[in-house]
């Protein structure tokens, strides 16, 4: 195995671990192995990357692309404008991005419950496991955060030595929330669920993080008053203290000389006393989140979509008995793999997000609720529903990958007399499972904001999707369904999907803005109709030839 420099550095404090009573020569061996899986593992940030090369390390590749991030984002640090607007914006994109990091890359090292199941029956003892455990997650850590701050801490400099210490610090008190919030969360959800319930879970969990993130980086900037960037107002409530970024922003705007108040007092103090609070609650709740972890052994059939509703829904919506059947093979697929699961479920949890972010972003300042429900209702912002078809692509993409890829043999030996009802089978039921139902919740909301009369426009918008997801279809290589590993995607289809997509969307959203100007909105539907009969005849038919070849 690759020699790690960090191991080196490492080893200059193999003296604290032998005191602490840790065996620090099976230590290292421990991060050894795990360092060089985490180079192995592909990370989210190349999800849609080709095969990797063998001596490649995806760890630091990924870094690279989170350094690159992190320039972006700390361009902001350049200008001279309110520091507490300043700050406070940058602390919410990099509590985003570390805590996305955290729950796409970095669940696999606080749950995994494999090392001890190994290594406790091999003599090795709990407390050099746990340390091991806790250094991997300290190098982990460091690494995101010199990638992504690392630019960052040389512009703070540029605002003087006081500054830079407490940037500094902010940072790895952030660092340290970020971790503890993440464990906690998924403590909460041990406690409560057991085997694949528990699994379910955590995957909503880590949608649910990644969308509080963003809604905490929409709310932040509008917490200020912004005429012009040489004129930006903070008007100080008491319930600001219940965001996290301000927090880490009060003393550097205390130290920038920005003025003391109550409030900033106690937001400074919040950035230290939670932080450190949470890790004794941490080291408390350590042992329970241990024993409780060994539930992720455990398997449970409760929970899984029921087997009738899914022969009933392919009964309706397939017309062929081999596309009902590859109909109800796709929901069973995204029912149980994991792995297709973290890929495509936090992608979903966003695109049900965007449309309100979009929502949010068209909303006049200054203006009282009541106003703000009145002017919206009166509007067309129901079009932000588009925002969600950005995740058709990743959706199309993903259904080629599966962890059990090597069953796909079974195309070669099944009497499939026609690829094209294969695929539209497999397409149906991932409309069904996966984008019908947070539509129907995004529905649901448009229906509650903007009145009844939206809902053509909601039907207008799901004709539009099946034309999308079609066309979507149409453009990538035609791989039989479920039969690649999910390491060897390929990042130019994946892109040109993407960018034909967001051509198609704002196509499709510009026919729907006109059709509302000459209010032929039932005409439109009705036209949506025919072309989507026609495409997912057309489409299917022309392809099916070399669906064959296969």
């Amino acid at each position: 195995m690759k020699e790690f420099k960090i191991l080196k550095v490492l080893d200059k404090l193999s003296g604290f671990y032998k005191r602490a009573g840790v065996d620090y020569d099976v230590l290292r061996i421990i991060l050894k192995a795990k360092l060089t899986m985490d180079g192995r593992r592909k990370s989210t940030v190349f999800n849609d990357n080709k095969k990797r090369n063998k001596d490649s390390n995806e760890f630091f590749k990924a870094l690279i692309i989170y350094g690159i991030i992190g320039l972006f984002m700390s361009l902001i640090l350049l200008f001279d404008f309110n520091i507490m607007y300043i700050m406070s914006a940058y602390f919410s994109a990099i509590m985003i991005m570390i805590l996305t990091v955290f729950i796409s890359d970095f669940s696999y090292v606080l749950l995994d419950v494999r090392d001890k199941n190994i290594l406790l029956s091999r003599g090795v003892s709990n407390k050099t496991i746990n340390a091991a455990k806790i250094t991997h997650i300290f190098i982990y850590v460091m690494y995101l955060t010199i990638s992504l701050v690392g630019i960052a801490f040389i512009i703070s400099l540029k605002k003087g030595i006081g500054f830079f210490v407490i940037f500094a610090l902010s940072i790895i008190f952030i660092d340290i929330f970020m971790i503890i919030i993440t464990a906690l969360s998924y403590l909460l959800v041990l406690k409560v669920f057991d085997g694949e319930k528990l699994k379910d879970m955590i995957n909503f969990v880590q949608i649910f993080l990644s969308v509080l993130m963003v809604v905490i980086y929409q709310i932040v900037p509008r917490l200020f008053g912004v005429i012009d960037l040489s004129n930006i107002t903070y008007n100080e409530k008491l319930w600001h203290i219940l965001i996290p970024p301000m927090w880490f922003a009060a003393p550097l705007s205390i130290v920038y000389g920005e003025g003391i108040s109550s409030i900033k007092i106690i937001m400074s103090a919040l950035a230290l006393i939670v932080p450190v609070l949470s890790i004794f609650i941490y080291i408390k709740l350590t042992p329970t989140f241990e024993r409780n972890l060994q539930k992720l052994n455990n398997n449970s059939e409760e929970g899984k979509e029921k087997n009738k509703y899914i022969v009933k829904a392919s009964n309706i919506i397939c017309r062929d008995n081999i596309e009902r059947a590859f109909f109800r093979f796709s929901v069973g697929i995204i029912n149980s793999e994991r792995e297709f699961k973290l890929k495509v479920y936090p992608n979903l949890g966003l695109g049900i997000v965007l449309p309100f972010v979009f929502l949010f972003i068209g909303l006049e300042h200054g203006d009282s609720l009541r106003d703000t429900i009145l002017s919206v209702r009166n509007s067309n912002m129901f079009l932000s529903v588009y925002a969600f078809a950005l995740v058709i692509p990743n959706i199309i993409i993903m259904l080629s990958y599966s962890e059990r890829y090597l069953g796909a043999w079974i195309y070669k030996v099944a009497p499939i007399n026609s690829y094209k009802n294969v695929f539209k089978g497999v397409i149906k039921g991932a409309f069904y499972k996966l984008i019908m139902p947070p539509f129907i919740i995004l529905s649901l909301i448009f229906i509650w904001i903007f009145g009844g009369k939206v809902i053509i426009h909601l039907i207008i918008a799901v004709l539009s999707f099946t034309i999308l997801t079609v066309l979507n279809f149409l453009i990538l290589k035609k791989v039989m369904p479920f039969s690649r590993k999910f390491e060897a995607t390929n990042s130019s289809e994946s892109l040109i999907s993407v960018f034909a997509s967001m051509f198609c969307v704002l196509l499709l959203w510009g026919a729907h803005y006109l059709a509302i100007k000459f209010n032929i909105g039932i005409i439109y539907a009705v036209v949506l109709i025919i072309l989507n009969i026609i495409l997912w005849n057309l489409v299917f038919n022309f392809i099916n030839k070399r669906l064959k070849s296969l």
